[in-house]
Protein backbone atom coordinates (compact mmCIF):
# COMPACT_ATOMS: atom_id res chain seq x y z
CA UNK A 1 0.00 0.00 0.00
CA UNK A 2 1.16 3.31 -0.93
CA UNK A 3 1.18 6.22 1.45
CA UNK A 4 0.87 9.82 1.37
CA UNK A 5 4.18 10.95 2.22
CA UNK A 6 3.24 14.45 4.19
CA UNK A 7 4.94 15.13 7.29
CA UNK A 8 7.96 12.67 6.37
CA UNK A 9 10.21 15.52 4.05
CA UNK A 10 13.02 13.05 2.67
CA UNK A 11 13.93 10.22 -0.40
CA UNK A 12 17.01 9.25 0.60
CA UNK A 13 18.82 10.85 2.82
CA UNK A 14 17.23 9.39 6.18
CA UNK A 15 15.26 6.39 7.92
CA UNK A 16 11.95 5.85 8.70
CA UNK A 17 10.07 2.58 9.17
CA UNK A 18 6.44 1.17 8.11
CA UNK A 19 5.02 1.69 11.17
CA UNK A 20 6.06 5.83 11.14
CA UNK A 21 5.14 6.21 7.93
CA UNK A 22 1.51 5.16 8.33
CA UNK A 23 1.42 7.26 11.40
CA UNK A 24 3.00 10.29 9.71
CA UNK A 25 0.69 10.42 7.04
CA UNK A 26 -2.45 9.51 8.45
CA UNK A 27 -2.66 10.84 11.78
CA UNK A 28 0.37 13.54 12.64
CA UNK A 29 -0.61 16.71 13.35
CA UNK A 30 1.84 19.19 14.99
CA UNK A 31 -0.69 20.95 16.39
CA UNK A 32 -2.26 17.82 18.11
CA UNK A 33 1.37 16.46 19.91
CA UNK A 34 0.50 16.95 23.63
CA UNK A 35 3.82 14.87 24.95
CA UNK A 36 7.24 15.24 23.43
CA UNK A 37 10.36 14.43 25.37
CA UNK A 38 13.98 15.30 24.44
CA UNK A 39 16.91 13.57 25.85
CA UNK A 40 20.22 15.13 26.18
CA UNK A 41 22.77 13.52 28.28
CA UNK A 42 26.02 15.58 27.81
CA UNK A 43 28.35 18.33 28.88
CA UNK A 44 27.75 22.16 29.44
CA UNK A 45 28.51 22.64 25.46
CA UNK A 46 26.79 20.16 24.22
CA UNK A 47 23.75 21.05 26.77
CA UNK A 48 23.97 24.93 25.30
CA UNK A 49 23.72 24.52 21.71
CA UNK A 50 20.60 21.94 22.52
CA UNK A 51 18.66 25.14 23.74
CA UNK A 52 17.56 25.99 19.46
CA UNK A 53 16.23 22.71 19.52
CA UNK A 54 13.69 23.64 22.05
CA UNK A 55 13.12 26.75 21.11
CA UNK A 56 11.94 25.08 17.94
CA UNK A 57 10.43 22.25 18.91
CA UNK A 58 8.43 24.86 20.90
CA UNK A 59 7.13 26.67 17.88
CA UNK A 60 6.32 23.14 15.76
CA UNK A 61 4.11 21.48 18.98
CA UNK A 62 2.73 24.27 20.06
CA UNK A 63 0.11 22.41 22.50
CA UNK A 64 3.34 20.09 23.89
CA UNK A 65 4.30 19.69 27.41
CA UNK A 66 7.98 18.89 26.68
CA UNK A 67 9.90 16.86 29.05
CA UNK A 68 13.83 17.54 28.93
CA UNK A 69 15.66 14.05 29.64
CA UNK A 70 18.78 14.57 31.55
CA UNK A 71 21.67 12.51 33.30
CA UNK A 72 22.60 13.43 36.83
CA UNK A 73 26.39 13.57 36.37
CA UNK A 74 25.38 16.51 33.51
CA UNK A 75 22.85 19.03 34.68
CA UNK A 76 25.46 21.80 34.64
CA UNK A 77 23.76 24.58 32.34
CA UNK A 78 21.15 22.27 31.96
CA UNK A 79 18.47 24.24 29.47
CA UNK A 80 15.94 23.54 31.59
CA UNK A 81 14.06 27.09 31.75
CA UNK A 82 13.39 26.08 28.04
CA UNK A 83 11.20 22.85 28.91
CA UNK A 84 7.71 22.24 31.22
CA UNK A 85 9.54 19.74 32.98
CA UNK A 86 12.73 17.68 33.86
CA UNK A 87 13.23 13.74 33.69
CA UNK A 88 17.15 12.79 35.66
CA UNK A 89 18.19 9.55 34.90
CA UNK A 90 21.33 8.21 36.97
CA UNK A 91 24.06 8.99 35.71
CA UNK A 92 27.79 7.76 36.49
CA UNK A 93 28.28 9.56 39.28
CA UNK A 94 25.42 7.40 41.11
CA UNK A 95 27.14 3.83 39.66
CA UNK A 96 28.07 2.33 42.98
CA UNK A 97 25.52 3.26 45.16
CA UNK A 98 22.40 1.73 42.40
CA UNK A 99 20.95 -0.88 41.80
CA UNK A 100 20.48 -2.04 38.24
CA UNK A 101 16.46 -2.58 39.13
CA UNK A 102 16.82 0.51 40.55
CA UNK A 103 17.72 1.94 36.89
CA UNK A 104 15.28 0.60 35.31
CA UNK A 105 12.46 1.97 37.63
CA UNK A 106 14.00 5.71 37.31
CA UNK A 107 14.10 5.01 33.28
CA UNK A 108 10.62 3.80 33.48
CA UNK A 109 9.38 7.35 35.24
CA UNK A 110 9.28 9.12 32.11
CA UNK A 111 5.22 8.87 31.27
CA UNK A 112 4.45 7.28 27.73
CA UNK A 113 5.03 10.05 25.34
CA UNK A 114 3.75 11.50 21.50
CA UNK A 115 7.44 11.67 20.42
CA UNK A 116 10.69 10.78 22.07
CA UNK A 117 13.23 12.58 20.40
CA UNK A 118 17.20 11.33 21.25
CA UNK A 119 19.46 14.07 21.13
CA UNK A 120 22.58 11.97 23.16
CA UNK A 121 22.56 8.69 21.16
CA UNK A 122 24.77 7.48 24.19
CA UNK A 123 23.94 4.04 25.95
CA UNK A 124 22.17 5.02 28.59
CA UNK A 125 19.76 7.36 26.05
CA UNK A 126 19.53 3.79 23.76
CA UNK A 127 18.28 2.15 27.27
CA UNK A 128 15.66 5.35 27.94
CA UNK A 129 14.86 4.85 24.00
CA UNK A 130 14.06 0.90 24.70
CA UNK A 131 12.44 0.69 27.80
CA UNK A 132 10.04 4.17 27.02
CA UNK A 133 6.59 3.82 25.64
CA UNK A 134 6.22 6.42 22.62
CA UNK A 135 3.97 6.56 19.64
CA UNK A 136 7.38 8.34 17.39
CA UNK A 137 11.22 7.54 18.39
CA UNK A 138 13.18 9.88 16.44
CA UNK A 139 17.35 9.61 16.83
CA UNK A 140 20.90 10.22 14.80
CA UNK A 141 22.62 7.18 15.84
CA UNK A 142 25.89 7.29 14.07
CA UNK A 143 25.61 3.59 12.99
CA UNK A 144 22.93 2.79 10.96
CA UNK A 145 21.62 -0.28 12.61
CA UNK A 146 20.54 1.25 15.41
CA UNK A 147 17.70 3.09 13.29
CA UNK A 148 15.92 -0.24 13.05
CA UNK A 149 16.56 -1.41 16.99
CA UNK A 150 15.39 1.45 18.45
CA UNK A 151 14.23 4.22 16.26
CA UNK A 152 11.10 4.87 13.82
CA UNK A 153 12.59 7.90 12.22
CA UNK A 154 16.07 8.31 12.14
CA UNK A 155 18.49 11.49 10.75
CA UNK A 156 21.87 10.90 9.58
CA UNK A 157 24.62 12.63 11.31
CA UNK A 158 28.65 13.40 10.13
CA UNK A 159 31.31 14.70 11.40
CA UNK A 160 31.95 17.21 9.05
CA UNK A 161 28.52 19.15 9.32
CA UNK A 162 27.25 20.98 12.31
CA UNK A 163 25.43 19.00 15.24
CA UNK A 164 22.79 21.36 15.88
CA UNK A 165 22.38 21.26 12.42
CA UNK A 166 21.72 17.48 12.45
CA UNK A 167 19.26 17.55 15.47
CA UNK A 168 17.20 19.77 13.81
CA UNK A 169 17.04 17.84 10.65
CA UNK A 170 14.83 15.55 13.43
CA UNK A 171 12.35 18.45 13.02
CA UNK A 172 12.83 19.24 9.27
CA UNK A 173 12.23 15.39 8.76
CA UNK A 174 9.09 16.54 10.12
CA UNK A 175 8.32 19.09 8.02
CA UNK A 176 9.38 21.63 9.77
CA UNK A 177 11.30 24.68 8.89
CA UNK A 178 13.84 26.58 11.74
CA UNK A 179 14.61 30.23 12.14
CA UNK A 180 17.81 31.59 11.21
CA UNK A 181 19.91 32.97 13.06
CA UNK A 182 18.75 30.51 15.43
CA UNK A 183 17.56 31.38 18.78
CA UNK A 184 19.65 30.33 21.95
CA UNK A 185 17.29 31.99 24.37
CA UNK A 186 20.97 33.78 25.41
CA UNK A 187 21.50 37.23 25.35
CA UNK A 188 23.04 38.29 22.00
CA UNK A 189 26.21 40.33 20.80
CA UNK A 190 24.27 42.24 18.02
CA UNK A 191 22.66 44.23 20.61
CA UNK A 192 26.13 45.31 22.20
CA UNK A 193 27.90 45.92 19.65
CA UNK A 194 28.20 50.08 20.44
CA UNK A 195 30.16 48.98 23.59
CA UNK A 196 32.90 51.71 23.84
CA UNK A 197 35.74 49.42 24.82
CA UNK A 198 36.33 46.35 22.49
CA UNK A 199 37.83 43.68 24.26
CA UNK A 200 39.13 39.73 23.74
CA UNK A 201 37.99 36.95 25.73
CA UNK A 202 40.37 34.36 25.81
CA UNK A 203 40.04 30.47 27.69
CA UNK A 204 42.32 27.64 27.48
CA UNK A 205 40.53 24.91 29.61
CA UNK A 206 38.64 22.23 28.77
CA UNK A 207 36.47 19.18 30.43
CA UNK A 208 39.42 17.11 29.07
CA UNK A 209 43.17 18.30 29.96
CA UNK A 210 44.14 17.02 26.04
CA UNK A 211 41.90 19.88 24.89
CA UNK A 212 43.59 22.58 26.55
CA UNK A 213 45.76 24.84 25.36
CA UNK A 214 49.53 24.70 26.48
CA UNK A 215 50.05 27.57 29.64
CA UNK A 216 53.66 28.40 27.78
CA UNK A 217 51.31 28.66 24.27
CA UNK A 218 48.86 30.58 25.37
CA UNK A 219 51.07 32.85 27.56
CA UNK A 220 52.94 34.14 23.86
CA UNK A 221 49.65 34.36 22.79
CA UNK A 222 48.38 36.84 24.69
CA UNK A 223 51.91 38.39 24.90
CA UNK A 224 52.04 38.85 21.55
CA UNK A 225 48.35 40.01 21.14
CA UNK A 226 48.29 42.96 23.66
CA UNK A 227 51.50 44.05 21.39
CA UNK A 228 49.53 43.42 18.47
CA UNK A 229 46.48 45.20 18.66
CA UNK A 230 46.44 47.86 21.85
CA UNK A 231 43.11 48.81 20.85
CA UNK A 232 41.50 45.80 22.43
CA UNK A 233 41.09 44.65 25.77
CA UNK A 234 42.81 41.47 26.27
CA UNK A 235 41.42 39.23 29.40
CA UNK A 236 42.55 35.90 30.73
CA UNK A 237 39.40 33.91 31.80
CA UNK A 238 39.79 31.30 34.51
CA UNK A 239 37.43 28.39 34.85
CA UNK A 240 36.79 26.55 38.09
CA UNK A 241 39.32 23.78 37.63
CA UNK A 242 42.82 24.34 38.89
CA UNK A 243 44.82 23.85 35.92
CA UNK A 244 42.20 26.95 34.22
CA UNK A 245 43.77 29.48 36.16
CA UNK A 246 45.73 32.48 35.84
CA UNK A 247 48.18 32.51 37.76
CA UNK A 248 50.98 31.76 35.83
CA UNK A 249 49.86 35.41 33.66
CA UNK A 250 50.10 37.37 36.06
CA UNK A 251 52.77 38.91 34.57
CA UNK A 252 51.14 40.04 31.47
CA UNK A 253 49.49 42.70 34.18
CA UNK A 254 51.92 44.86 33.34
CA UNK A 255 50.57 45.76 29.86
CA UNK A 256 47.52 48.11 30.11
CA UNK A 257 45.19 46.02 28.28
CA UNK A 258 45.25 43.03 29.89
CA UNK A 259 43.40 41.38 32.61
CA UNK A 260 42.45 38.56 34.29
CA UNK A 261 38.81 37.74 34.97
CA UNK A 262 38.16 34.99 37.88
CA UNK A 263 35.25 32.57 36.86
CA UNK A 264 31.93 33.35 37.54
CA UNK A 265 28.35 32.00 37.14
CA UNK A 266 26.37 30.68 34.62
CA UNK A 267 24.34 33.91 34.55
CA UNK A 268 26.84 36.28 34.28
CA UNK A 269 29.28 34.27 31.89
CA UNK A 270 26.47 34.60 29.40
CA UNK A 271 26.46 37.98 29.35
CA UNK A 272 30.15 38.80 29.72
CA UNK A 273 30.22 36.66 26.55
CA UNK A 274 27.79 38.45 24.57
CA UNK A 275 29.17 41.70 25.25
CA UNK A 276 32.84 40.52 24.23
CA UNK A 277 34.30 41.64 20.76
CA UNK A 278 35.50 38.32 20.53
CA UNK A 279 36.32 34.38 21.97
CA UNK A 280 39.44 33.02 21.65
CA UNK A 281 38.86 29.17 22.84
CA UNK A 282 39.69 25.36 22.37
CA UNK A 283 37.16 23.08 21.81
CA UNK A 284 34.80 23.43 25.15
CA UNK A 285 31.72 25.01 26.55
CA UNK A 286 32.95 28.39 26.43
CA UNK A 287 32.94 28.19 22.68
CA UNK A 288 29.92 27.19 22.01
CA UNK A 289 28.42 29.44 25.05
CA UNK A 290 30.10 32.23 22.85
CA UNK A 291 28.49 30.89 19.76
CA UNK A 292 25.34 30.51 21.55
CA UNK A 293 24.98 34.66 21.97
CA UNK A 294 26.07 35.22 18.31
CA UNK A 295 29.83 36.01 19.27
CA UNK A 296 32.55 35.53 16.55
CA UNK A 297 34.90 32.81 17.93
CA UNK A 298 38.35 31.85 17.25
CA UNK A 299 38.70 28.27 17.98
CA UNK A 300 41.61 26.21 18.67
CA UNK A 301 41.72 22.43 17.66
CA UNK A 302 44.16 19.70 17.65
CA UNK A 303 42.67 16.54 19.55
CA UNK A 304 39.34 17.08 18.49
CA UNK A 305 36.84 17.18 15.36
CA UNK A 306 36.31 21.42 14.54
CA UNK A 307 33.18 21.20 11.66
CA UNK A 308 30.55 19.46 14.67
CA UNK A 309 30.50 22.26 16.42
CA UNK A 310 30.82 24.87 14.03
CA UNK A 311 27.74 26.66 12.82
CA UNK A 312 27.89 28.00 9.08
CA UNK A 313 25.14 30.32 9.14
CA UNK A 314 27.75 32.44 10.99
CA UNK A 315 31.54 33.92 10.89
CA UNK A 316 33.45 31.22 13.13
CA UNK A 317 37.28 31.24 12.01
CA UNK A 318 39.09 27.69 13.21
CA UNK A 319 42.67 27.75 13.52
CA UNK A 320 43.76 24.08 12.84
CA UNK A 321 46.64 21.49 11.02
CA UNK A 322 46.02 19.31 9.04
CA UNK A 323 48.33 16.48 11.08
CA UNK A 324 46.80 17.46 14.25
CA UNK A 325 49.55 19.32 15.62
CA UNK A 326 49.31 22.25 18.37
CA UNK A 327 48.77 25.43 16.22
CA UNK A 328 51.42 28.03 17.38
CA UNK A 329 50.57 31.32 18.80
CA UNK A 330 51.72 33.32 15.82
CA UNK A 331 48.46 30.39 13.76
CA UNK A 332 46.33 31.64 16.33
CA UNK A 333 47.19 35.38 16.45
CA UNK A 334 46.45 35.65 12.66
CA UNK A 335 43.30 34.17 13.43
CA UNK A 336 42.13 36.81 15.32
CA UNK A 337 43.42 39.21 13.14
CA UNK A 338 41.49 37.90 10.42
CA UNK A 339 38.37 37.70 12.38
CA UNK A 340 38.59 40.94 13.55
CA UNK A 341 39.01 42.39 9.95
CA UNK A 342 36.17 40.73 9.55
CA UNK A 343 33.91 42.30 12.13
CA UNK A 344 34.91 45.30 11.12
CA UNK A 345 33.65 44.55 7.40
CA UNK A 346 30.33 43.92 8.54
Amino acid sequence: MKYNMKHLWFEKGAYANKKSRVFLATEFNPEKIKKIAIIRHAALGDQVITRPFLVEARKFFPNAHITLCAVSNYQYGMPSDLADSVHIMHGADKKSEIKFSEKLSNIKELPEQDIIFDLAATNRSYWMIALSKATLKVGFPYRSILNRLLYDVGVFRSDFSSEIEAMLDMLRILGHNPEYPLNFAYPNNKEHKNITAPFIIYFNGASQESKMYPIAEQAELLAKAVQALPDYQHIFLEGLNSKEKGESLRHLEKYNNFSIQPSVDLKNITQLLAEATLVVSTDTGIRNMAIATHTPTVGIFYSTVPFRYTPSYEYHHIVMNADASLPSPDQVLMGIKITLEHIKSL
